[in-house]
This record gives structure tokens, sequence and C-alpha cells, in this order.
């Protein structure tokens, strides 16, 4: 298998969509590193896989945000398995729909600071780690979204955020890519099972949700969501050596054609 014997590092995986890639990663035969910000969901994780797959995971609480706990990171999985070979920047969080006449701030910065800060700092650190290392060389996917391509699937600030994450991948991949260190993004639509709706715990700008449902065609759950499992089978597809290197620089759609091309 393309995975097997490889460390994986997984940000935002002790739930959700990270969960699932985690998870495809181990039955692959990788060695992951699950990292995630809520204590609660890594302890059931580790009680999940304590007996399935003892000895190929370890559990990490660090921000994205924070530089030092992301270097803290990347070092604690060298030092456990010897090396780094692809980094999953997975971690994010929704805004509430807001234009950004509406937008607070603080809900502004928080957005850009766990979308985009974020996956700057996890893959300023890989990168590093990439270089170093004998063989050098690895890959980093990003997680954007269609959000990020059409503009008005969601609010200012996720809509910048994930514009942001494909002009890094493909920047990332014109630099490094002959170094060996590779960059790809997948656009994903609507997806069951996260922790994304979070964000909607104190509210949705009503207008603008309405006015996206009305632009396009209707999101339904189970029809137009695209299976985590899915992703997880592309990401593992994608940590071939090869398929790494010819797919250097893509930003590939996995939407289930939602909404229409």
């Amino acid at each position: 298998m393309a995975a097997k014997g490889k460390t994986v590092i997984v940000t935002g995986a002790a739930s959700g969509l990270g969960k699932a890639i985690a998870t495809g990663f181990l039955a692959a035969g990788a060695n992951v590193v699950i990292n995630d910000i809520n204590d609660q969901r890594i302890a059931a994780v580790e009680a999940e896989w304590s007996t399935s797959f003892a000895g190929k995971f370890i559990t990490r609480n660090a921000s994205v945000t924070d530089e030092e706990a992301v270097d803290e990171l990347i070092a604690v999985a060298v030092a456990r398995y010897g090396r780094l070979d692809v980094l999953i920047n997975n971690a994010g969080i929704m805004d509430d729909f807001s234009p950004v006449g509406a937008i607070s701030k603080a809900k502004w910065d928080r957005v850009l600071d766990v979308n985009l800060n974020g996956p700057y700092l996890t893959s300023k650190a890989a990168i590093a780690q990439f270089e170093k290392q004998e063989p050098s060389g690895g890959l980093i996917i990003n997680i954007g979204s269609n959000a990020g391509v059409h503009g008005f699937h969601a609010g200012a600030a996720y809509t910048v955020s994930k514009a942001g994450i494909l002009a890094l991948t493909k920047n990332t991949a014109g630099y490094y890519g002959p170094k060996g260190i590779y960059s790809v993004a997948l656009i994903l639509g609507g997806i069951d099972g996260t922790n994304i709706t979070d964000a909607f715990a104190e509210g949705i700008h009503s207008d603008m949700f309405q006015r996206i449902q009305t632009a396009q065609t209707p999101f339904v759950s189970g029809k137009t969501t695209v299976p985590v499992e899915s992703i997880a089978k592309y990401c593992v597809f994608l940590s071939d050596a090869d398929i790494a290197q010819n797919s250097n620089g893509s930003c590939i759609q996995f939407n289930r054609n939602w909404p229409e091309a």
C-alpha cells in the first residue's frame, strides 16, 4: 500500500472528516498523529483505537494557531516515528454566513486565524522537517472548499480563508516541488458528519444564508454530500509518491458535482 509505514499528521482529527482521514491512513498501514484541541474527543479516539490500532497512532492537543505548539507537534511526531511524510491540513471552522459589512472583527480574525494562519504555520513547520530528513521530501494536503472557488457559498470570512488555501497550495507547490515536497488541495462540497456547524450555535446571518440557498441547487443531506470515507480514500491515494508528484499544485474538485459545474 502507498501509505504503509509512512508518518502522517492530521489536524482536527478526533472527529468528523479528520477522524475519517486518520482512519483511512491507519487502515492503510500508516503511523498517524491525531491532532485536535478537544480533549473529550481525543479521549474517545484513544479508547476506541487502543486495541485495533495500538502502537500505530499518538494523540496531541496542539492549536494550529500557536507556532510553538505546532513546532512541538512536528517534533513529537518525528521523535516517535523517525520522520514525517504527509501533513493533512484539515482543522477548520465555519463563519456564520455574515457578509463583509456585517461580520465582526473578532469573528473575521478567528476564522482567518484557524483556516489560513493555521495551515501556514503547520506547512512551515512540516516543510522544515521535509527538507532536513533523509530521504527528504513530503506531501501537504490542504482541505479546501467550494466556497474558495465560487465565492458565494458561505460568509465573507470563510470564503476568503478557503480562497487563500488554494493560493497557498499553488505557491507552495511551485517553489518546493523541485525539492520533492508536494502540495495538493481538495476542493470539497457538502459533507455530513462534521463539526463545522458548531459555528452556528449563536445563530447565522439569515438573509445571506437564504440568498446563497436560492442562488444554487439546494444542499440535500445524503444526496449532494460527499462521504467522509471517500475523501479519506482519496487522501491515501494522493500519498503515493508518483501520484503526489504528478498532482503537485492541483486543486482538485471532489464535490459530487454540487453545485453543478
